[in-house]
């Protein structure tokens, strides 16, 4: 169900940002669309358990953003990660709203943001290997960050940004997790205008 209405969400928000006129991509109607995604497998002594095995995981996030005026956008986000080690993991995923300001105008190599944002974010995780225990916690994803987008093509920028992530979550026993997570990236974007 969520991922119909991811895909509606997104078919809609880009087709009625391509047919407005804009001139630049923080102009009021264009759109931003990103995919990220990561894989590490880490093993030798510093990393592996004392069966021998790696550890793994697996991170992918999907962001889409429409500027309602200029230089100022909302959007969506959504996100997954796995790691696991042996018979132990933990899956994470969240999904939730997101808004921002952007500089630049027409003229500008670039257009450094700021963005804040809550996501509904889950995860459950084996907690015991031998009992196969597992508990599943739900709860809220508030996070801030900074970046810059640096067209490096008519449609596609290249991105730099930093994130700051404050995690609560409660199980089905009432028992409070907390977390924090400082995150830096590069990646691409598309840039949606015209």
């Amino acid at each position: 169900m969520i991922r119909k209405i991811s895909v509606v969400f997104f078919a809609c928000f880009f087709s009625a940002g391509l047919l407005q006129a804009q001139e630049y991509a923080t102009d009021k109607g264009a759109g931003l669309f990103n995919i990220t995604g990561n894989f590490s497998s880490s093993g030798g002594s510093l990393f592996e358990d004392s069966h021998g095995h790696y550890s793994n995981s697996a991170i992918f996030g999907l962001g889409a953003s429409r500027f309602v005026a200029r230089n100022v956008f909302l959007g969506l986000g959504l996100g997954y990660g796995r790691q696991s080690q042996g018979d132990w993991y933990s899956t994470t995923y969240g999904i939730g709203p997101h808004i921002g300001l952007a500089a630049g105008g027409q003229k500008s190599q670039g257009f450094p943001f700021i963005s804040f944002g809550v996501r509904y974010y889950g995860a459950n995780f084996k907690t015991d290997i031998w009992s196969g225990n597992t508990v599943e916690a739900v709860g809220s994803d508030i996070f801030g960050g900074l970046g810059i987008v640096i067209p490096i093509r008519k449609y596609v920028g290249l991105t730099f940004e930093g994130n700051y992530h404050a995690l609560s979550l409660n199980d089905q026993n009432d028992h409070h997790y907390g977390g924090k997570i400082f995150m830096l990236g590069i990646g691409l974007i598309g840039v949606f205008y015209k």
